[in-house]
């Protein structure tokens, strides 16, 4: 057998993330306010639409991206959902929940109203966005 003689060298493999966020911004859902919209509203249905500060209420449950890194942002979505996978949230102008209000208009600061909605239910939300540590920024989630 003969062998040959190969010049050893370095290649370098990059990593590519399947999604990238440029910026990341968390909305801690006032979960006492948001219960008592339920209740007033006739959501509640004993305790089936209801929020808690483990799901809803931890901050880096509900995020909002911004894959451009240009401050305006694209997409908003609730991760910590207790086994319903990620929901895609709908924000509002206000309380009423009646008029959509664009991704885009919201910022750091911003209080919003939103909902997400599983089956038949559908939670509503109301919260103030905040820039979240940097171990959520520029993430592939």
């Amino acid at each position: 057998m003969k062998t040959k003689w190969i010049t050893p060298r370095t290649e370098i493999e990059t990593f590519i993330p399947n999604e990238y966020i440029a910026a990341c911004w968390g909305v801690h859902c006032f979960t006492g306010l948001a219960n008592d919209y339920e209740k007033r509203n006739g959501y509640w249905d004993n305790r089936n639409v209801s929020h808690t500060e483990d799901h809803c209420g931890n901050i880096t449950n509900q995020l909002i991206i911004d894959r451009n890194g240009d401050n305006i942002a694209e997409q908003m979505i609730e991760t910590g959902t207790d086994g319903l996978g990620r929901l895609p949230c709908t924000i509002y102008t206000d309380i009423n929940y009646n008029v959509e209000r664009p991704i885009s208009s919201v910022n750091i600061g911003s209080t919003i109203f939103w909902t997400t909605t599983s089956g038949s239910r559908t939670w509503h939300h109301q919260g103030v966005v905040t820039r979240i540590t940097n171990e959520y920024s520029n993430a592939s989630i």
